[in-house]
C-alpha cells in the first residue's frame, strides 16, 4: 500500500513541476483563477475521500521539532477540507484572514506572479465570506482532526469601537469549532486602508495594538492561543512597542512577517498595476521576513519572564531557509504560501523530509 500512495504522490509532484508553466500561462490575467480550480479540486477530491491514497507519503511520517501550516491567504474562508492539507503534508490549517462582514476586496485581477523569482505580488485588501460563512465552511469538514488557526482582523474601513466589536463578533462565531485552538492578529497586511481609504493602516493597527488584544483575550476560550502576525517592514523601535504591548497579555508568540511593499527590481521585474501598489511575498519579501524575525528573536532576549514563540513566515522555499529561519529555540513553526505555489506540494515533502 504505501509503495502505492508513494507512486501517486511522486507522480503528482511530477506532474505539477512538469505543467506549472502552462498553468501560470492559462491564468496570467487573474491568478485567483487557478487557486479556485485548486480548492475545487481538493473539495471533489475530499468528497471521495481519496486524499490519504493520492497524497500521504512516507515524508508524512517524519515529525520536525516545528509545525508546518500554510500561511493566512491560501485558505482564505476555510473551504480547503483540512484533512486534504494534512495529508499533502501540513501540520496545522491557517484559515483567513478571516473579517466579521463580508467583503469583496479590490477588483479583479489582483495579483501577480514573478515566476522567475519565485515572487508575487498581491493588492486584494482583505476579501473573503465573512465569519458566520466561514464558520459553516469548517463545520462542514466535522471532527477532522487538524489543528487550526483563524487569522483575523477588522473588516477594512471599521474603526475605534466598531473596529474593536468587529474583532469580537469575529472570534465568538469561530472559537467553539472543531480543533480551533489558536488566533493569529493580522495587523500586517498592507493592502487595508483607513475609513477614508487614503492610508496604509497597518500603523494605525500598531497602535491599537493593546486595546485590539484586549478584546482577544477576552472573548477567546481558555485553551486558544493568541500570536501577532506582524510587517516586515517596520522600524526596530516598533518591534520593541509590540512586544511591550504584548506581554501585557496573554500573546503566546509572533508570526514573522507578513508581505512587504518594498519592490526591489531584483524580484518585482515590472509594477504589480498602475499605482505599483500591493504587498509583495515569496523570495523578495525572505531577507526583509529573516531580518524581523530576528530582531523580534533577540529583542525577546532582554525578557526574562516572557517566554514568547516564533513562527517563521516568508520566501522559505527550501530545506537550507528552512534551517536557517528555525535555527532559534523559539521557532515553533514556519509557514508557507508563495513557496508552494511556486514550487507545488514537492516542497512540503522536501521541508519535513530535511
Amino acid at each position: 500500500m504505501w509503495v502505492c500512495m508513494e507512486f501517486i504522490r511522486d507522480f503528482i509532484d511530477r506532474y505539477y513541476r512538469g505543467h506549472r508553466d502552462r498553468i501560470f500561462r492559462k491564468t496570467e490575467d487573474d491568478p485567483e483563477v487557478a487557486h479556485e480550480q485548486f480548492v475545487k479540486l481538493a473539495c471533489r477530491i475530499h468528497s471521495f475521500r481519496l486524499e490519504r491514497l493520492l497524497l500521504n507519503c512516507s515524508e508524512n511520517q517524519l515529525k520536525p521539532r516545528f509545525e508546518i501550516s500554510n500561511a493566512a491567504g491560501f485558505n482564505k474562508n476555510g473551504t480547503i477540507p483540512p484533512q486534504f492539507l494534512h495529508y499533502l503534508g501540513l501540520d496545522r490549517v491557517v484559515v483567513g484572514t478571516v473579517t466579521y462582514d463580508a467583503y469583496p476586496g479590490e477588483p479583479r485581477p489582483r495579483i501577480k506572479r514573478y515566476p522567475n523569482t519565485n515572487s508575487m505580488v498581491n493588492w486584494m485588501k482583505l476579501p473573503g465570506i465573512g465569519a458566520r460563512a466561514v464558520a459553516d465552511a469548517i463545520n462542514e469538514h466535522g471532527n477532522h482532526g487538524v489543528p487550526v488557526t483563524i487569522n483575523l482582523m477588522a473588516t477594512p474601513g471599521k474603526k475605534g469601537d466598531e473596529m474593536l466589536s468587529d474583532l469580537d463578533e469575529t472570534i465568538k462565531a469561530t472559537r467553539d469549532l472543531p480543533h480551533v485552538d489558536r488566533y493569529e492578529l493580522n495587523i500586517s497586511c498592507p493592502n487595508t486602508h483607513t475609513s477614508g481609504n487614503a492610508t496604509d493602516a497597518r500603523n494605525g493597527y500598531q497602535q491599537n495594538l493593546s486595546a485590539m488584544l484586549n478584546v482577544v483575550e477576552q472573548a477567546i476560550k481558555i485553551n486558544q492561543d493568541i500570536y501577532v502576525k506582524v510587517s516586515p517592514d517596520m522600524l526596530f523601535e516598533d518591534v520593541k512597542t509590540i512586544i511591550h504591548v504584548s506581554c501585557a497579555y496573554s500573546v503566546a508568540g509572533f508570526t514573522t512577517a507578513n508581505s512587504t511593499t518594498e519592490h526591489k527590481p531584483l524580484y518585482i521585474t515590472s509594477p504589480p498595476n498602475q499605482e505599483g501598489k500591493g504587498g509583495a511575498t515569496g523570495a523578495a519579501v525572505y531577507s526583509k521576513s529573516r531580518l524581523i524575525q530576528e530582531r523580534f528573536d533577540k529583542e525577546l532576549d532582554s525578557y526574562r519572564d516572557y517566554n514568547a514563540h516564533l513562527i517563521a513566515c516568508g520566501g522559505i522555499d527550501s530545506p537550507d531557509k528552512a534551517r536557517a529561519r528555525t535555527d532559534s529555540n523559539r521557532v515553533i513553526g514556519i509557514q508557507v504560501f508563495t513557496p508552494l505555489i511556486m514550487k507545488g506540494p514537492g516542497l512540503i515533502r522536501e521541508l519535513r523530509a530535511a
